[in-house]
């Protein structure tokens, strides 16, 4: 069985081991703390990272938002010889056969 004497040095050993590591952990928490808020890779590219990560779901919202756009527009080409008509004669430029079409100046702004 052990002494107390013994016992003594194992536990002042154990406690000036646990003092050690607990120091170190600090130094190091420490260390890290500073190195992320003061870094150029630490908190001034996670702003950056965050800033990015927004500008890229505005982008994203604005593409879905387009495309609804589009599949209404095909489905209303689909579903319509009318619609069809309409791309025909405003994009195209087109006509159906024996039309007369009047194409009027448009109205120039004057300069002041």
């Amino acid at each position: 069985m052990p002494t107390s004497a013994a016992v003594r040095d194992s536990r002042r050993a154990t406690q000036v081991t646990l003092k050690a590591v607990t120091l170190l952990a600090g130094v190091l928490a420490t260390l890290f703390v500073i190195t992320f808020f003061f870094s150029d890779r630490g908190m001034n590219e996670l702003q950056h990272a965050r800033k990015r990560v927004a500008d890229l779901r505005g982008a994203i919202n604005g593409l879905q938002a387009e495309n609804a756009r589009l599949r209404d527009e095909i489905d209303s080409v689909k579903k319509s010889t009318y619609a069809v008509e309409r791309i025909a004669r405003e994009d195209l430029g087109m006509s159906k056969k024996g039309e007369v079409i009047y194409m009027l100046p448009r109205p120039v702004s004057n300069p002041r």
